[in-house]
């Protein structure tokens, strides 16, 4: 693979350091640029979020990095998904290999990797001014009152995109798509279910619900499901965890008992939030200024695929810029490389959704008659949701 750039060493500002901007900064810094990272929180990341589940296709990134072994050492791989219905009967089973990780610890695994690396992080950087000429010169301004200078702006911070808000003022913000959704970890008796490799999704009555048994007596948890009125995350964070805890068992209780039995064994934190999407924007850049992941077009969550998503942005956007001579040229070619499949992935996420908690039993039935047949198409086919594989690697990059 032959670069167009020339070998001046270029500045890129690459702002968010959750889970795409570090993989971000660590791919241009391995391609010769110059990188700051650029974090709004100062708290300790590890600390940070739920678990999620990573799909196949945000390691198949992180194995082409030769990253995967290192990143993923906290997490907890599955072997399979089984997916039951309100009665607890098998509806179908993915055998997808996919890994259970802390949000925190995925974070702090490519923030590491990216300072090893090369890249500059700096924390308590929240943005607020973006001025450039457009083409290759930025002054970027924070809530502190510094300043920096950047020839390239690469927005990975989420649905909420501050980048994305000054950058293309015009395009649609997030929208709340009347689902909420929690995690947290349960401790019960070691013998009382099995560590089986498995991660079990429930199509509840009235709520999705999701585990993994990932060591003897510890179990994961995630839950998703309907409010019409939107409560932000400071009103969700106020609630006090064994009440919300509590209401979830009581929302579940015609389901499974295994769900209840878990939820009261919640310990720890229980993470909240509600959940958004970000409708298709006309352009993901302005210039050689650029958002991706959930800043440009965040997915409903209903795959699990929005992280790997956000890792294959990362990692195909590096590599359009080491290939480009402008950032903008390398821009247009990367939104048109990206933009069919995220728009797939969006409606195969919402077609998910809206399947998952069917309020009337007619519907349901269809589901559990339906979704056995669905997944086994897709996995004959490869899933859109995991068929990704990373272009090669330049031979050259170090």
């Amino acid at each position: 693979m032959k670069s167009e750039n020339s070998t001046q060493r270029r500045r890129a500002a690459v702002v968010g350091a959750g889970i795409t901007g570090p993989l971000l900064a660590f791919c241009l810094v391995r391609l010769g640029f110059e990188v700051d990272l650029y974090e709004a929180y100062i708290r300790r990341v590890q600390d940070i979020g739920s678990f999620l589940n990573l799909a196949p296709n945000g390691r198949a990134v992180l194995e082409r990095l030769g990253l995967a072994d290192r990143v993923l050492e906290q997490g907890t791989v599955a072997g399979s998904i089984t997916f039951a219905n309100h009665k607890g009967r098998e509806l179908a089973r993915n055998p997808e290999r996919t890994t259970n990780i802390m949000r925190g610890e995925l974070s702090g695994a490519l923030r590491e990797a990216a300072t090893d690396a090369g890249a500059k992080l700096h924390c308590d950087k929240r943005l607020v001014a973006l001025d450039g000429n457009g083409e290759d010169h930025w002054r970027i301004g924070f809530e502190d009152g510094t300043e920096a200078e950047a020839d390239i702006v690469l927005g990975c911070d989420g649905v909420h995109s501050a980048t994305r808000g000054l950058l293309i003022p015009d395009a649609p913000g997030a929208d709340y798509t009347k689902v909420v959704g929690s995690g947290g970890r349960s401790e019960i008796g070691a013998g009382e279910l099995p560590v089986d490799g498995q991660f079990h999704m429930v199509f509840g009555l009235r709520g999705f619900f999701g585990y993994q048994v990932v060591e003897p007596g510890v179990v994961c948890w995630f839950e998703n499901h309907q409010e019409t009125r939107e409560r932000g995350f400071a009103e969700l964070a106020e609630i006090d965890d064994a009440e919300w805890v509590a209401a979830l068992a009581e929302r579940h209780r015609p389901d499974p008992g295994v769900i209840r039995r878990i939820l009261t064994a919640s310990t720890g934190p229980v993470g909240r939030w509600p959940v958004y999407e970000v409708p298709p924007l006309g352009t993901w850049h302005r210039g050689s200024a650029a958002v991706l992941g959930d800043a440009a077009h965040a997915v409903a969550p209903h795959l699990g695929a929005g992280a790997a998503l956000g890792m294959e942005d990362a990692y195909e956007l590096a590599l359009a810029l080491h290939e480009h001579r402008t950032a903008p040229r390398a821009f247009r070619a990367f939104e048109e490389s990206r933009r069919d499949r995220i728009a797939a992935m969006a409606k195969q996420a919402r077609q998910t959704g809206a399947v998952m908690t069917p309020s009337h039993w007619a519907a349901r039935m269809i589901r559990d008659l339906m979704l056995p047949i669905a997944i086994k198409q897709g996995v004959r086919k490869g899933t859109e949701a995991y068929s990704y594989r990373p272009s090669p690697w330049p031979a050259q990059a170090r």
